[in-house]
């Protein structure tokens, strides 16, 4: 009984543990897809309200992306707006920038440190010759995964805006991120839309691989049953 319980506890853990990488992963897929700016852009209209061109605009976002991948140390650039070079960013699109990119440098660490955890476990399974039933473990974890993403979807359509302040909120120890479209450009190239659209389409991804192993899980758990 103790040993089964232990076995449930760890399956849970572990399964907590895969679906935070799952989740990182797939918001680092996200936020990093040019692409996904772009068309993000043509849908809100984004060059026109900010009066940039295209072309100037993904210029700037490449330099934004760079900066939070930590491959750039400031985001001090001008563009032509509206005919007029200006500094693109105000000082408070830059100060809230500092902690946005703390948030993403830690996340990646954590994710790569998780996978590497997994990594050294699956060589200790191995040199040990442990067996893992894996079908009740990918049922676990894609159970433990999806279900509050499943909830959070259904929050967010109910009032998304009371969602992202909480997170805001949560994650930010500054007011730094409420900002003035009349003055900070953040707040008009990226509108509430954009953060709504990149949520879901952050957990659409996510479910996705949960769903995938689930289906596998079944499929494991099936064959062995007729074995």
């Amino acid at each position: 009984m103790t040993e089964k319980l232990f076995k449930n506890v760890f399956y849970i853990i572990i399964s907590l543990i895969l679906s935070l990488l799952l989740l990182l992963t797939a918001t680092e897929i996200v936020v990093f897809d040019m692409d996904y700016y772009k068309n993000q852009y043509k849908k809100n209209n984004i060059p026109a309200t900010v009066g940039v061109e295209e072309k100037d605009l993904m210029e700037s976002t490449e330099k934004l992306l760079d900066y939070l991948k930590d491959k750039r140390g400031n985001l001090d650039f001008k563009t032509k707006i509206n005919g007029e070079e200006k500094e693109f960013f105000s000082e408070r699109d830059k100060l809230h920038m500092i902690d946005v990119k703390h948030l993403f440098v830690a996340g990646r660490k954590i994710r790569n440190g998780i996978f590497i955890f997994f990594l050294i476990l699956a060589a200790f399974f191995i040199s040990k010759k442990i067996r893992c039933d894996f079908g009740k473990y990918f049922l676990v974890s894609s159970i433990v995964g999806i279900m509050p993403f499943g909830i959070l979807v259904i929050l967010m359509k109910i009032d998304f805006y009371k969602y992202f302040t909480m997170f805001h909120e949560i994650f930010f120890s500054n007011d730094l991120w409420l900002l003035d479209p009349k003055v900070d450009r953040l707040a008009n190239i990226f509108p509430e839309i954009f953060f709504y659209d990149t949520a879901i389409k952050i957990i659409i991804y996510y479910l996705t691989v949960q769903f995938v192993l689930f289906i596998l899980g079944l499929i494991i758990m099936l064959k062995k049953r007729k074995l």
